[in-house]
């Protein structure tokens, strides 16, 4: 049984969107999971001093584009999750390893998207070392699947299907089909919203094949990189229940946009964020925290609220086990303060004006995974201090 003790807090953000901030100065984990909020213990194996720092969700990035493990062939780079951990996110979510060198899209080869599928979960599972979570193996769905297929991929835990080279046409009732079968198994159905991918090949989708599909979540609904009409994008906000993926790869301007319709409709539950990267955008390590700090600055949110949207209900959106500093669920944790010359007077205010937080420590499923600073971000003004194990 191993155990980790975090003492002397300034507060933590919960992951609720509902109930964003909690005054608590120590909490405690054990087993991977977190056991005691409040904890009055003074032993574990590990003991952190947090000298003030805030606790929050480790951040989940619902956007990602992973190939061969912690190599993207896309940038031609090489340790980009090991970065993106250092960047705060703790679990990364695939939308298709769709980027593999010489793979055919037009036509769509379902049979050859399937056994890529596998092949990735396969592998994101077997990952080692310091990296975020990596949820792989999002299933491309093309003309030609059968049911048995969708069991077959529900057995080896693949959890995500993606229409974006599916081509749609008078008569979708094969896709329709697809969407039923993942929802009896429980697989989440994304789709590539807005105008064509850097692919060429993808296909555009707007308010109305949303509303025919009814998929659970609308990726980058604010573009990646092209968003749809506003006018469409206030339709699906207003008369679905899919989930908004707001993404870095998108315009910032219709994220700004997205948020006040989202504010208006009371749909602040509905919004998650991810990166669309490694992709043309690039690899941006930072990029989940600028996505919090553009819509805390700029978006009429709050910044308790705004890193909900990156936590718990991406956590909800995706049907995983962390996104919530909460008894009970999978300690995921980071320590994060004020960069000195921010002119914020702490963590939220500094969101509140576009500043993003410097982070001292990562932990991963309970495990001191970063101390001391990170790689990616200004250290903060104080920094925590592992005063037993680590």
């Amino acid at each position: 049984m191993s155990s980790l003790l975090i003492h002397s807090l300034g507060g933590l953000i919960t992951g609720d969107w509902q109930d964003p901030y909690h005054n608590v100065e120590s909490l405690y984990v054990e087993d991977g999971l977190i056991a005691e909020l409040g904890s009055r213990r003074d032993d574990a194996d590990v003991i952190i001093d947090a000298q003030g720092l805030m606790a929050m969700p480790g951040l989940i990035d619902t956007h990602v584009h992973p190939t061969f493990g912690d190599f993207t062939p896309t940038q031609n780079s090489v340790g980009w999750m090991n970065a993106y951990l250092h960047g705060g996110v703790t679990t990364l979510i695939s939308a298709g390893e769709l980027h593999v060198p010489g793979l055919p899209l037009d036509p769509p080869d379902a049979q050859l998207f399937k056994y890529l599928a596998v092949l990735a979960k396969r592998c994101s599972d077997n990952l080692t070392g310091p990296l975020p979570r990596l949820v792989g193996g999002a299933l491309l769905v093309a003309p030609g699947l059968g049911e048995g297929d969708f069991d077959e991929v529900a057995k080896v835990g693949i959890n995500t299907a993606k229409f974006i080279f599916y081509p749609y046409g008078d008569d979708d009732r094969e896709a329709e089909n697809y969407v039923r079968w993942c929802n009896e198994r429980g697989i989440v159905v994304k789709i590539h919203s807005g105008g064509v991918s850097r692919s060429g090949v993808s296909r555009p989708a707007g308010s109305a094949l949303v509303q025919q599909l009814a998929p659970d979540v609308v990726g980058h609904i604010a573009g990646g990189p092209i968003p749809m009409p506003l006018d469409e994008m206030e339709t699906i906000v207003n008369d679905t229940d899919a989930y908004l993926e707001i993404a870095t790869g998108g315009s910032f301007r219709r994220a700004i946009e997205l948020t006040e319709f989202v504010l208006k409709k009371g749909a602040q539950a509905r919004v998650i964020m991810g990166t669309d990267t490694p992709s043309g955008t690039g690899v941006t390590p930072r990029a989940m925290f600028r996505n919090v700090a553009l819509i805390a600055s700029m978006g009429g949110v709050s910044p308790e609220v705004a890193l909900c949207m990156a936590t718990g209900n991406a956590a909800i959106a995706h049907r995983l086990d962390s996104g919530f500093l909460q008894e009970g669920k999978r300690a995921d944790i980071l320590l994060v303060g004020k960069i000195k010359g921010s002119v914020g007077e702490d963590t939220l205010s500094g969101l509140a004006i576009g500043d993003i937080p410097g982070i001292s420590v990562v932990i991963t499923n309970g495990n001191l995974t970063i101390s001391g600073r990170s790689e990616q971000t200004p250290p903060p003004e104080t920094g925590a201090v592992v005063t037993k194990g680590g």
